[in-house]
């Protein structure tokens, strides 16, 4: 099990700024979702190029890459150039950037009681593509989508049946799902299809994301459950959480915002796997 963050967890602004922090903390692997020109894979081939450039020189690699695609209602239009041309940029980016790991959401949700047959029909699609290209795709949990809780998600990858599709569990996002006890409770049906681990909290008081050490989400038991079953993914930081609780001095500089909450949340999770 390694340790990843969000490069855009720690600086939204400055992708450079980020991936050096992330190599002055230690971190040995980075995700990727935004760029300042746009969502992976949008920005075009120089800034992907240049953002592979400053990874490469920091000496850091990268887990897996956050497209983001089919957040959206299954009828927008753009979801046949997503299936058609996004995703296979994506996955040949990836492959370049040295990871076959490629996260998708499962469309937003209406008010229908079950998951609709063309849901299915279209994450299906998806994960062909996505194998074809030589990738794996991971459906995440998101309580705006369809699969909001790793339950629903669980039941989603399950249909579909092929083992190239498997889950990114959130279960900071099961809680914003209205989940009570994403760990233990959904962990137990879902532990089998586990690829992929997002990282964050859920103040369930306040609807609002918390540090990784508060909020509804057991991490230190969660993180004691997927050491136990032997999981060899990464645990990939992914804060949310912009407002500073307080300041955190690291060496002669004090970090802010969303780079010192990132900051606190990894030497969190570092004292947790130290458990082992």
């Amino acid at each position: 099990m390694q340790i990843a963050i969000f490069a855009d967890e720690i600086n939204r602004q400055d992708p450079a700024h980020a991936i050096h922090l992330a190599a002055a903390w230690g971190i040995s692997h980075i995700e990727v979702r935004t760029l300042p020109g746009g969502r992976f894979p949008r920005s075009d081939d120089t800034e992907l190029e240049n953002f592979h450039r400053l990874v490469d020189d920091a000496g850091l690699e990268i887990s897996a890459v956050s497209p983001g695609f089919c957040k959206c209602p299954v009828e927008d239009p753009t979801v046949p150039t997503v299936l058609a041309e996004n995703l296979p940029r994506a996955c040949e980016w990836a492959l370049h950037w040295g990871t076959d790991l490629v996260s998708c959401f499962a469309f937003q949700r209406d008010d229908s009681s079950e998951v609709p047959a063309e849901i299915i029909d279209h994450i299906a699609e998806m994960n062909a593509i996505a194998a074809q290209q030589g990738c794996r795709l991971v459906l995440e949990n998101e309580a705006a989508c369809w699969g909001a809780t790793g339950t629903e998600a669980a039941t989603i990858i399950r249909q579909i049946d092929d083992p190239n599709l498997m889950l990114c569990w959130d279960p900071g996002n099961s809680a914003r799902a209205g989940s009570p006890r994403p760990f233990p409770d959904e962990y137990a049906e879902l532990r089998d299809l586990i690829a992929h681990v997002h990282l964050k909290n859920f103040d369930a008081d306040t609807s609002n994301w918390a540090l990784i050490e508060e909020g509804v989400v057991d991490w230190p038991g969660q993180l004691r459950a997927l050491m136990k079953d032997s999981y060899e993914g990464f645990i990939v930081i992914e804060t949310h959480l912009g407002d500073s609780p307080s300041e955190t001095e690291v060496g002669d500089r004090e970090l802010q915002g969303i780079e010192a909450n990132s900051f606190r949340n990894l030497e969190y999770v570092r004292s947790l796997l130290a458990y082992d």
